[in-house]
């Protein structure tokens, strides 16, 4: 799942779209997540950050993969999250654009699948003509 964050984040608006998000894996389907921060101003100070990623971390499952791609603004944030997911045994990498992030997380799913014996190679499209 690609999330775009963009204009001002407040504490509240994380609290109450974090629980969207969080409620939207936990429904399934859903094997890694890419925050793009790169035109969000947040407004969080460091004790909101810190509960912000205790409430995403107590929600997701251990390996889970969570890609950040941010902007340098945005590092002290970040890397705030990150130390609290990593802790809870939650996969984090930093990227400062969309491509390799959403490489990262493909690669990661893709390693977790292999893992658990699920990987299915997705099959070849061919071009059929009438």
């Amino acid at each position: 799942m690609y999330v775009r964050a963009f204009g001002v984040n407040r504490p509240d608006i994380s609290r109450d779209r974090g629980g969207m998000l969080l409620d939207r894996v936990a429904r399934g389907g859903v094997n890694a997540v890419i925050f793009d921060y790169r035109r969000m101003l947040y407004t969080h100070d460091t004790f909101q950050i810190g509960t912000l990623a205790g409430r995403v971390a107590s929600r997701l499952p251990a390996g889970f993969p969570v890609a950040y791609v941010l902007a340098r603004q945005h590092t002290g944030f970040v890397v705030t999250l990150m130390r609290t997911l990593t802790r809870k045994g939650i996969i984090t990498e930093p990227f400062a654009s969309h491509r390799p992030a959403i490489a990262w997380a493909s690669e990661q799913v893709r390693i977790a699948q292999l893992a658990a014996g699920s990987y299915h190679e997705s099959p070849v499209l061919h071009a059929r003509s009438a």
